[in-house]
């Protein structure tokens, strides 16, 4: 997207210790919101971190930046905080040219417009929320974060419970790797999406747009991640998709024949594995 050395001259942030976090705090991040991992102090350094790394930090801020603009009063203290807003971040972050024009607008005017930055603030901030904090939950410095807080009683469960290895997300990411190491990953990646499928809003066009994408790529024949169906129960889960009647139950059936072939032979390799017991050596 852009050179490091072109950017913002802010300062290089730093990842947080452990110390003074467990791990069910941090792990709740991975369910949370924008809004309330900024409220965690080690939550939000975190969150920091991994936008830097992925060249996307003057999003978060320029948000910043925003809400404490946000409680200014004085006009001629808006407009130059708008004009400095752009000198400092309009080469960065994704505006689009209504909100960055009315930014413009605002730096000429000597009252400025406080819906200039309502609209500026919006844009970036739903960036935040739907593209760049979904990846870094997913991402591998979230994950190696919560790795060194996994307390070894919790990856001990995972012998004796499959739905307690699916529901931890160091679980998820190690037995992951175990199954892309043995050409099966497309299932779980399958169940995964399917999990993120029903957090979005009920009936909604975006959980419609969702359901096609994971059909598309998972349950369309012959596509690359092929996940292996009965007939009768793609066709089923298809039909609904097709005649547009989705909702958050549409892929239950699925999952649980994927949950059942995943839990009757990979789980058992897993549990007995190398990548396992290296794991349960490093917790504590």
């Amino acid at each position: 997207m852009f050179e490091k050395d072109s950017r913002s001259d802010a300062p290089i942030p730093e990842m947080p210790t452990t110390e003074g976090i467990e791990y069910p705090r941090a792990a709740s991040w991975s369910s949370s919101t924008v809004a309330e991992i900024m409220r965690d102090q080690i939550g939000r350094q975190v969150f920091r971190c991994f936008l830097h790394e992925s060249l996307a930090e003057e999003n978060l801020l320029f948000v910043e930046e925003v809400e404490k603009m946000k409680r200014e009063k004085q006009p001629e203290k808006i407009r130059q905080g708008i004009k400095m807003l752009l000198d400092k971040y309009g080469q960065y972050i994704n505006l689009s040219s209504v909100a960055m024009s009315k930014l413009r607008e605002a730096t000429k005017s000597e009252v400025p417009d406080p819906k200039a930055l309502e609209c500026a603030h919006k844009e970036i901030y739903k960036l935040l929320e739907n593209d760049q904090f979904p990846r870094f939950r997913r991402s591998k410095l979230y994950l190696e974060f919560l790795e060194q807080l996994l307390p070894r009683s919790y990856a001990e469960r995972w012998m004796t419970s499959f739905d307690a290895l699916l529901g931890n997300q160091v679980g998820r990411h190690h037995f992951r790797q175990f199954l892309f190491n043995v050409h099966a990953e497309e299932n779980l990646r399958f169940w995964e999406s399917v999990i993120e499928f029903r957090q979005l809003k009920n009936k909604s066009i975006a959980m419609l747009n969702m359901s096609r994408t994971i059909q598309q790529q998972f349950l369309r024949e012959g596509a690359h991640n092929e996940v292996f169906l009965p007939f009768g129960l793609r066709q089923r889960v298809e039909k609904k998709i097709r005649e547009k009647n989705v909702d958050d139950t549409v892929f239950d059936e699925a999952v649980k024949h994927v949950e059942q072939i995943l839990k009757n032979d990979p789980y058992v390799r897993f549990i007995n594995s190398k990548e396992y017991n290296d794991l349960l050596a490093k917790l504590h």
